[in-house]
């Protein structure tokens, strides 16, 4: 993590124009071990963020950090988000599904390995039966509104309580919150200081908004 405005630097160097900076997946046991306090890889990360605006005001380019960017857009344009992990459900069993070398069928590749999440295999069952299992309906039917203390936090419209297989896997259920919970808080706090700063366009791909519509507008006085 003390990396990422080297990653940020590197990436950008070579006209790399989009990324994902993950913090380490939670969802097996030895990733658990390494994984950083919430505070500690939240300063970290806004700084990369901060990096990347540097940049961009330095030499006119972007390098927007998917992530980030999607969280972002989960308040300006909900409907504009691109990745599936931090919405409610999530895309897994949804919008996509993982697929196995020996063909098994799971609703994200997070879940791979993971047995009770598999659905079926694809050279031997019917797909549409297999969306409908038990194993995919555990994670296509996760709803925010269901996982205490996500059902009262302010935020939970833009983070979706990710990911279900972190939750699973590192707290015991389906129904519990996911990993690194203050650095999503962060990230929302650091979004709302850029809107309000008008300096949003800078961390979105361009053309983000041809799409979509303005439904409410604030002008401050």
């Amino acid at each position: 993590m003390e990396q990422l405005v080297a990653i940020v630097d590197f990436f950008h160097e070579r006209e790399v124009p989009t990324c994902m900076l993950n913090p380490v997946r939670c969802t097996r046991e030895g990733a658990r071990e390494i994984k950083p306090l919430d505070h500690e890889m939240s300063a970290h990360y806004l700084r990369a963020l901060d990096r990347t605006f540097d940049l961009y005001q330095n030499t006119g380019r972007k390098l927007v950090v998917a992530n980030f960017a999607n969280i972002l857009i989960s308040i300006l344009a909900p409907q504009a988000r691109r990745l599936m992990c931090d919405i409610s459900p999530c895309g897994g069993g949804r919008s996509f599904f993982a697929v196995a070398a020996g063909g098994d069928m799971f609703p994200c590749s997070e879940f791979i390995g993971l047995p009770e999440f598999k659905g079926g295999n694809l050279f031997r069952d019917n797909i549409d039966a297999v969306l409908a299992t038990p194993a995919f309906r555990k994670v296509s039917e996760r709803k925010v509104e269901a996982i205490d203390p996500c059902n009262r936090c302010a935020i939970r419209h833009f983070c979706g309580s990710p990911c279900p297989a972190e939750a699973h896997e590192m707290n015991g259920a389906m129904t519990q919150p996911g990993a690194f919970c203050e650095l999503y808080e962060e990230q929302v706090r650091y979004a709302f200081r850029l809107i309000a700063e008008e300096r949003q366009d800078a961390f979105l791909w361009d053309g983000w908004d041809k799409d979509t519509r303005t439904t409410l507008e604030m002008l401050s006085l």
